[in-house]
């Protein structure tokens, strides 16, 4: 699961495959996630939770843990809630 902490940033559209724009750009209301309300925590069954620099892909990151088949990858772009 992947949440997005901070200012809520939830744009939709859709992204036209010849230019590569997003267009049909709508945003929607939603609420600020911080550590008071995530969903992701050990009491939710959640492990190697992690946060992840801005900057850093979400997804370029499940794919590294997929790739590497283990639990957990140590860089100074992650910060593990242990």
């Amino acid at each position: 699961m992947v949440e997005e902490w901070g200012d809520p940033h939830v744009t939709w559209g859709n992204i036209n495959p010849a230019t590569g724009h997003l267009e049909k750009v709508s945003v929607k209301e939603a609420d600020t996630i911080n550590e008071d309300n995530t969903k992701i925590t050990k009491q939710n069954g959640f492990k190697n939770i992690c946060f992840l620099s801005p900057g850093t892909s979400p997804l370029g990151y499940i794919d590294l843990l997929d790739a590497s088949g283990v639990d957990r990858i140590e860089d100074k772009h992650v910060r593990y809630d242990d």
